[in-house]
């Protein structure tokens, strides 16, 4: 990233001053809005900074799991705003009737736009992109807190976008127990990786697996690694000397009747479908495992089921590992020692709105 000229304004974009020498902008999606609002102003959005405290923004629903890191991160690019708490489904009336100034918007994976979006995309007639000051996007990467990835938004349709934004972004990926048994780890991966070419078949997003980086990306700083997993990654060549073992696996498992159960989330989630074709291409592939795949309603219910034994897999964010490493809140109850498995997906966040005018 270039230096940034001190004389520059804190609302000056990267499009702006590189726009004559062909370079593309850094943005989130958002936009302008014109008329009344429920923030009883007119807004004229250019970057996440010209956010006031007038502007109504949905940073995910109150309560959501990514809602931590989205309020933080707007924290970095304005002083304020008027916090709304509006479901994914519902942005595109929200912001149609004045309720909603700005929303969120996410890929799947950093390519698969989520049905919700495609929704507001097509309600709302002028959705169009709020950029991010170079500022901001270093106070993002600063933030020891924030996991902070470009994200090619000029794929969305019906989306005035820029090719390419900085995004804060969770990684979802698998943990389990430290001392769950090390057979039946090493053969859900082993096994998984022997249908990684089918794994597609089974849901669209399990098609990343079949890039052998994929497995391991973006794991947690700090969690290590399940023995068995630490074992296969180096057997399949992708294991970093930065990544760390657990340690405290015990042989045994894997036996004919040796059952994983993992959860995600809710049922209507493609976070939960993804989880059944993934737990479809391990059973074809093997006698020696049944996988279930289970619901859940969130990160505590998936860690306390690694607590009582009720679970051998859950996904987690990582934002929730942190906590957990920290021994946040409820997490400082927790009587376990996690590992890390297997990497599941990437969700970018960004920003969107009505750019009407």
């Amino acid at each position: 990233m270039a230096k940034r000229d001190k004389s520059t304004d804190r609302r000056t974009t990267r499009r702006s001053i590189l726009a004559t020498a062909g370079v593309g902008s850094l943005a989130a999606i958002a936009g302008c809005i014109g008329g009344e609002t429920s923030g009883g102003s007119n807004q004229n959005l250019e970057t996440l900074s010209d956010i006031t405290e007038n502007t109504s923004v949905s940073p995910t629903p109150s309560g959501s799991g990514t809602a931590p890191a989205l309020e933080r991160a707007l924290d970095h690019a304005t002083d304020g705003y008027d916090r709304v708490s509006t479901s994914y489904g519902e942005q595109g009336n929200a912001i149609n009737e004045n309720q909603l100034n700005v929303g969120v918007g996410t890929l799947m994976n950093f390519s698969i736009t989520p049905s919700w979006l495609q929704q507001t995309a097509s309600t709302v007639d002028n959705l169009r992109v709020l950029d991010v000051t170079d500022e901001t996007e270093q106070a993002w990467n600063d933030d020891d807190r924030l996991l902070i990835r470009p994200a090619e938004t000029g794929q969305i349709d019906n989306v005035d976008a820029p090719d390419e934004v900085p995004a804060p972004t969770f990684a979802y990926n698998f943990v389990s127990r430290a001392d769950l048994e090390y057979d039946t780890v090493y053969t859900f991966l082993e096994t998984m990786y022997e249908q990684q070419q089918e794994l597609a078949e089974y849901h669209g997003l399990l098609g990343t697996y079949e890039d052998d980086e994929f497995w391991v990306k973006n794991m947690y700083d700090g969690v290590p690694f399940h023995d068995a997993a630490a074992d296969f990654y180096e057997e399949i060549g992708v294991w970093s000397d930065e990544f760390e073992r657990a340690g405290g696996s015990t042989s045994g498992g894997a036996t004919g009747d040796t059952d994983v159960r993992m959860r995600t989330s809710t049922s209507t989630t493609t976070a939960y479908a993804a989880n059944q074709g993934m737990a479809s291409a391990v059973n074809e592939g093997t006698d020696d495992l049944f996988v279930e795949a289970q619901t859940s309603q969130g990160t505590e219910a998936n860690l306390g089921a690694l607590d009582q034994e009720d679970a051998e897999m859950v996904y987690i964010q990582n934002w929730s590992a942190q906590q957990v490493q920290e021994d946040a809140g409820n997490y400082s109850e927790l009587g376990f020692d996690m590992a890390q498995i297997v990497h599941f997906y990437d969700l970018p966040w960004f920003f969107i709105a009505d750019g009407g005018n």
